[in-house]
C-alpha cells in the first residue's frame, strides 16, 4: 500500500522553508546571509519552527524501511552515494558560493569580482561563519547528514528487518512519548555549528521504527487530537521561555524544545495520515521536484533578498516578494534540470524521468510504499 501522505507531508516541510528562510530575513536574531527590518511575525514563525528539520529526519527514517524492503543493502548504498553525495558536493562548489557572495556584499561591503570572491572564497579556511562570507556547506548540511545517519544506521535497519522487530510499545498513546525525554538528553552532547547530528539519527530511527507497524500509524492517527493540543501547549511554554523569561538559548532551551518538538511530528503525521494519504496531481509533480528545489531555494533567496531589502523594506510586502520569487525561480530551474540527463544526475534524480525511482526523492525518501 502507498503510503501517500508520507511524500505529502515531506513535501510540506520542504516548501515550509520558504516562508521560514523568508522569515530569517527579517526575524530578530542578527544573523543571516541577508536582513532587513525585524518584525514580530517573522520572529514567532521562527521561534517555532524548531519542528520542521526533525520532519524532514522522521519522514527519512520512515521511507528506510520502506526502501529497505524492496532493495538490498548494496543498492541502498549506492543510491545514497548517487542521490545524497553527488548532489551534496555539486551543491557546496556551485550552488552555495553565491550566498556567501551576497553576505559579502551586503554585511562587508564588497566589491570585488564574483571570480575574485570564489579564488578567496575556496582557499581561506580561517572563517567558517556562512553569514559572513566564509566557505560553509550552507544548508547542504542536511544533505551530509542524512548521508552519515542512513549509512550508519544501516546495520541496525537491517538488523531489525531480518529479525522482524517491531517496538509494540509503541502502540500505546502514552509510551510513544518519552522518546522526546530520551532525544531532549541527547541534544546536550556536543554539536557541530549547532547542529547535533546523534539528534538527528534519533528521529531518523524514530520514523524507521514507527514505519515498521501499521497499527502504530493507526494509532497516532486516532489521537492525533491528544498530540496536537501537546504540541500547542509545549509551543507556548516555549514562546514564553523565550520572550518572557528571555531564554533562547542554552540547555533549557534545547530541552523544552526537543520536548515540544515530538508531539508535534506526532501530530503531524496523525493528520496527515487522516487527510493527506490519498494521490494528487500537485503531488504527483512536486515529489520528484522536492529534492532539486531544496538545494536551489536558499541560493535564490538570499540573491532576491539582497535587491528587495535593499531596494524597498516593505514589511508583508518585501515577505511576498522574497518568498515567491525565490520558490517560482527554484521550480523554474527543476523544469530545466528534469530535462537534461547530466543535470539530473547532479540534483539527486534518476537517469529518466520515466525511471521506476522517478518519484523516490532522496528526501524524506518519496515513493514509500
Amino acid at each position: 500500500m502507498r503510503k501517500d501522505h508520507i511524500d505529502r507531508l515531506r513535501n510540506a516541510g520542504i516548501l515550509f522553508l520558504f516562508p521560514f528562510h523568508t522569515s530569517r530575513v527579517f526575524n530578530d536574531l542578527e544573523s543571516f546571509y541577508v536582513k532587513g527590518e525585524v518584525n514580530t511575525p517573522a520572529t514567532v514563525l521562527v521561534d517555532l519552527s524548531y519542528w520542521f528539520m526533525p520532519l524532514l529526519f522522521l519522514l527519512a527514517g520512515m521511507s528506510s524501511l520502506y526502501a529497505l524492503r524492496r532493495r538490498s543493502a548494496r543498492t541502498y548504498v549506492n543510491e545514497r552515494f548517487s542521490r545524497l553525495l553527488v548532489p551534496f558536493f555539486f551543491g557546496v562548489l556551485v550552488v552555495v558560493p553565491p550566498q556567501a557572495h551576497y553576505a559579502m556584499k551586503f554585511h562587508l561591503g564588497y566589491r570585488g569580482g564574483y571570480g575574485e570572491f570564489l579564488w578567496s572564497y575556496f582557499t581561506d579556511f580561517s572563517d567558517w561563519s556562512e553569514y559572513a562570507g566564509g566557505i560553509s556547506p550552507a544548508h547542504l548540511w542536511f544533505i551530509a547528514f542524512l548521508f552519515l545517519i542512513s549509512i550508519a544506521l544501516l546495520p541496525v535497519m537491517r538488523a531489525m528487518l531480518a529479525s522482524g522487530y517491531s517496538p509494540t510499545w509503541m502502540r500505546n498513546p502514552f509510551l510513544i512519548l518519552p522518546p522526546s525525554a530520551g532525544v531532549a538528553a541527547l541534544s546536550l552532547l556536543p554539536d557541530v555549528a549547532g547542529k547535533n547530528i546523534v539528534v538527528f539519527a534519533a528521529y531518523f530511527l524514530l520514523g524507521f521504527l514507527i514505519a515498521t507497524d501499521d497499527a502504530i500509524g493507526e494509532m497516532i492517527e486516532r489521537n492525533r487530537r491528544v498530540y496536537l493540543a501537546a504540541a500547542v501547549l509545549t509551543a507556548a511554554a516555549v514562546l514564553a521561555q523565550i520572550h518572557v523569561l528571555g531564554v533562547r538559548a542554552g540547555a533549557p532551551a534545547l530541552l523544552l524544545e526537543h520536548l515540544a518538538c515530538w508531539p508535534a511530528l506526532l501530530a503531524m503525521l496523525g493528520y496527515a495520515k487522516r487527510y493527506l494519504n490519498r494521490r494528487t496531481r500537485f503531488a504527483a509533480y512536486f515529489t520528484p521536484a522536492a529534492f532539486p528545489v531544496y538545494i536551489l531555494h536558499q541560493t535564490y533567496l538570499v540573491v532576491v533578498a539582497y535587491y528587495v531589502v535593499r531596494a524597498a523594506d516593505l514589511g508583508a510586502v518585501a515577505f511576498a516578494l522574497i518568498m515567491s520569487l525565490s520558490f517560482a525561480l527554484s521550480l523554474a530551474t527543476y523544469e530545466l534540470i528534469r530535462r537534461l540527463a547530466p543535470a539530473r544526475a547532479l540534483f539527486g534524480l534518476p537517469a529518466s524521468p520515466a525511471g521506476p525511482a522517478s518519484a523516490a526523492g532522496p528526501v524524506g525518501g518519496a515513493g514509500a510504499r
